[in-house]
């Protein structure tokens, strides 16, 4: 068996990501060849889309958006990710989306 870094073990498939999250209890909502996975709060939003308009170069193949419940859009944030980045990697972004950290007084 040949060990390479997490960061050159190629593509992957889709799966490693969606079902970890199915497996965490998000919701899954397919269109087509499209998929939305939402958390139980609905504060982030993880999508799948293989299906991209052909005439925009470069388009990420994956959507990561968090929405904070009190709406304060200021905290909002999305990270994308390209087809060529490894779906282990982008599972391990998803799995640190779950974990709880503790903020210090000047953050919380």
């Amino acid at each position: 068996m040949t060990t390479v870094p997490a960061c050159a073990c190629g593509v992957g498939e889709p799966g490693t990501v969606l079902d970890l999250l199915v497996g965490g209890g998000w919701s899954c909502d397919a269109d087509g060849s499209n998929v939305t996975m939402r958390s139980a709060d609905h504060q982030l939003k993880v999508q799948f889309r293989p299906e991209r308009t052909p005439t925009v170069p470069r388009q990420p193949l994956w959507l990561i958006d968090y929405r904070p419940a009190d709406g304060d859009a200021g905290r909002a944030w999305r990270a994308t990710f390209t087809d060529d980045t490894p779906a282990g990697l982008i599972a391990a972004f998803c799995v640190l989306l779950s974990d709880d950290v503790e903020l210090g007084v000047d953050r919380a």
